[in-house]
């Protein structure tokens, strides 16, 4: 049984191991907001790359999803004083 439960344990972190990628619609308005999201939301547990487009409010987030979910990340976008609306997920291997 215990043997079992490892090889069912380590199949499925391997499964997990993949990096994705997802997009918020964010509510910044200015150069210093993208600063401070880009600089506060790399230092998340998780997120690997943090890119900000002023023009249209969008925020793209590559992350490592065995450890941070895109609520998580919304939270933290949350935490730093903006709204944060899922736009799209995609996965990237």
């Amino acid at each position: 049984g215990i043997a079992l439960m490892v090889a069912n344990t380590t199949e499925t972190y391997a499964q997990k191991k993949v990096d994705k990628t997802v997009v918020y619609e964010v509510s910044m308005h200015c150069k210093s907001c993208k600063a401070k999201i880009e600089r506060d939301l790399a230092f998340e547990k998780g997120v690997k790359e943090v890119t900000a487009t002023l023009d249209e409010k969008l925020v793209t987030v590559k992350y490592d999803d065995a450890k941070t979910t895109p609520e998580k990340i919304a939270e933290a976008i949350k935490k730093l004083g903006f709204e944060a609306k899922v736009v799209e997920e995609k996965k990237k291997s």
